[in-house]
């Protein structure tokens, strides 16, 4: 499960990345076939494409995929579609932490004009059928994109096409700069109109342009419309369609897929195929079982496969070992509020109070400085790195620590009714306060720092226990809201996206979808934010993701959010997520930099979108096979 965006915004999938999993991983093999078990590599279409080094080849291994059905066609919902940056580019990158500055990919360049950003095409970039990158492929995947609701079509009431490389879109009124092009720039994928093209008419254009307008006056209103029910139809035959090849315009092709691996090989058509200096990547799918003795034998060349700290040790005596240590995401344990008695405040706060953060990040990962994760002592709601950027030093001091403290624990329990009875406490209602801890059983680092907390509250007086259990039954039980207290990833570069994805209708009280109707965390819905007054939490910070740009007023409201998430603990940011990309000097070299901290700005890319950050560091000519 990957995170393969910077951002993500009102109604985009935030896909979680599972520390205990290989999300991606690079393997080099010195001979064809070696690595992955895969078959000879060294004929495959392209892999001549550097001279004297046919039998090198990267391969790529996605996680927690295992036996997924692939699908060429992204818009199908029911397979996994094989594109991404590799093969199929993006608008362009985001860097990492921006939210205003990009890197071109398939757009050379845009500007702002009239309330319109006019998007322009590189002129040499081509499909790999060679024919030409056009503005209509863009204009037709955008309209394709309203059928499913992606964010930025809250952004736009509509678009056309100017030139052969240009399309306009024309921003709603009042709508910032930076978040459009967040949003337009970082977030779309072109895919060819001469595959999906032929589903896009005058009358679907009007349909989603209507719809999306009417939806930004009156949500409500919006469903009701005639346009929506035809975009729904219109969505089922997209998602049904059947797309025998998959056409790409990145730096790779895909050659072959099974259920099992993709094997994609160096594409001599792209832009800057000159730069890159090795001849495919073949995807395989794996286990740290998998990886790790691979890692040791100087297979893999590069990983950020979670390395807990017998593994870390072994590795930094490894011969040409090498890590990159760029700050991730966040693990936060979340509370149902909507269920007695974590509705009250007074509660999440004592369970807070009793917690060892420290203790538990540790139990995981160690206290070694490249370890893979690190505790984070205040509770903002957002990552140390944002903090540095939206809030200020005094402020943050202002906030409760929550340092482990029985004696405030046991008042705030016994202020709410709560009794001990010999080792137990009980709660109002004469019954015992039991906690369950539900998690991922393959996310294991969690699972060590959920059964740390378990003890810690047992010894307290409340009987806890961790419920491992699988990935599928663990997210649809917390966006159900049929959980105690369980596992959350925040990430992002945008702090108000980050309370956007608990806060928001993605996970609080969801809107849409498929948990439509569901609590989730059950966080309100009305609360008093600071600042704010009493408002309804999901639809505000939804709203302000949309709207709200850097500068002073995004200051204002994080430090309103901050304060909110610290004094009613809806979820504890427990531990911050140090990304480990072990690599090896032993088959390659020429990797991204790295200064005195461990990482750069193109680690930070990777960390934070690791399929357009690598894709980039090959793009820039990076990794490079040793003669």
């Amino acid at each position: 499960m990957m995170m393969p965006r910077v951002v993500r915004r009102a109604k985009k999938r935030l896909l979680a990345v599972f520390s205990a999993c290989t999300v991606i991983m690079l393997v080099a093999a010195c001979t064809a076939g070696t690595a992955g078990g895969g078959s000879p590599a060294g004929n495959s279409g392209g892999t001549d494409a550097v001279q004297g080094h046919s039998s090198k080849f990267l391969t790529f291994f996605p996680c927690c995929s295992w036996n997924t059905t692939w699908s060429y066609n992204p818009y199908n919902v029911n397979q996994l579609g094989i594109q991404n940056d590799f093969v199929t580019m993006r608008l362009a990158i985001a860097k990492s932490p921006s939210l205003t500055e990009f890197i071109p990919q398939l757009a050379d360049k845009w500007t702002v004009e009239n309330g319109k950003l006019n998007v322009h095409l590189r002129d040499d970039a081509k499909w790999q059928d060679d024919t030409p990158v056009t503005s209509k492929d863009l204009h037709d995947t955008a309209i394709l994109n309203g059928l499913r609701g992606d964010g930025f079509w809250n952004d736009i009431t509509g678009l056309d096409i100017v030139d052969d490389k240009t399309v306009a879109f024309t921003l709603k009124e009042g709508q910032p700069e930076s978040l459009a092009k967040l949003d337009i720039l970082n977030s779309i994928r072109p895919y060819p109109s001469s595959v999906y093209g032929q589903l896009v008419t005058d009358e679907l254009k009007q349909d989603v342009t209507k719809y999306f307008r009417m939806l930004q006056e009156n949500p409500e209103q919006a469903t009701k419309m005639a346009e929506f029910k035809r975009m729904g139809n219109a969505f089922k035959k997209l998602a049904a369609l059947k797309v025998d090849k998959l056409i790409g315009n990145g730096p790779f092709r895909l050659e072959n897929i099974t259920t099992k691996e993709a094997k994609l090989v160096k594409w001599d058509g792209f832009w800057d195929a000159d730069k890159i200096k090795f001849a495919g990547i073949r995807y395989l799918n794996g286990s740290t079982q998998t990886v790790y003795p691979q890692l040791f034998s100087g297979n893999v060349h590069l990983s950020n496969v979670y390395m807990p700290p017998p593994i870390l040790n072994r590795w930094k005596t490894t011969p040409e070992s090498n890590t990159a240590l760029p700050l991730g995401f966040g693990f936060a344990i979340i509370f149902n509020s909507n269920q007695k008695p974590l509705d009250s405040k007074a509660v999440r706060q004592a369970l807070a109070y009793v917690i060892p953060r420290q203790q538990i990040s540790e139990a995981a990962y160690g206290t070694d400085d490249a370890a893979g994760g690190t505790w984070k002592e205040v509770n903002t709601g957002i990552s140390p790195s944002l903090e540095e950027i939206y809030l200020k030093p005094d402020q943050i001091e202002q906030l409760n620590k929550y340092p482990v403290d029985e004696a405030k624990a046991t008042e705030l329990l016994e202020g709410e009714g709560f009794t001990k009875k010999g080792d137990q406490w009980m709660k109002p209602d004469g019954k015992p306060f039991t906690m369950t801890f539900t998690a991922n059983a393959e996310t294991t680092d969690i699972v060590t720092s959920f059964n740390s907390a378990a003890k810690a509250l047992t010894a307290f007086g409340i009987k806890s226990e961790v419920n491992a259990t699988s990935g599928a039954q663990q997210d649809a039980d917390q966006h159900n809201g049929d959980f105690q207290a369980g596992m959350a990833f925040v990430g992002g570069s945008n702090p108000l996206g980050m309370y956007n994805f608990l806060l928001g209708p993605g996970y609080n009280f969801t809107r849409q979808g498929n948990y439509a109707g569901k609590r989730g965390i059950g966080f309100g819905p009305k609360m008093n934010v600071p600042g704010l007054g009493e408002v309804d939490v999901a639809s505000t910070i939804d709203w302000q993701v949309r709207t709200v740009e850097p500068g002073d007023e995004m200051n204002e409201q994080v430090w309103n959010w901050a304060q909110l998430i610290n004094e009613e603990v809806p979820y504890i940011w427990y531990a911050t997520k140090v990304y480990q990309f072990p690599f090896s000097t032993k088959e390659f070299t020429n990797w991204p930099p790295m200064g005195e901290d461990n990482t750069s700005e193109l680690w930070d890319i990777i960390s934070a979108d690791m399929a357009g950050g690598l894709s980039l560091a090959i793009q820039q000519g990076y990794i490079t096979p040793k003669p």
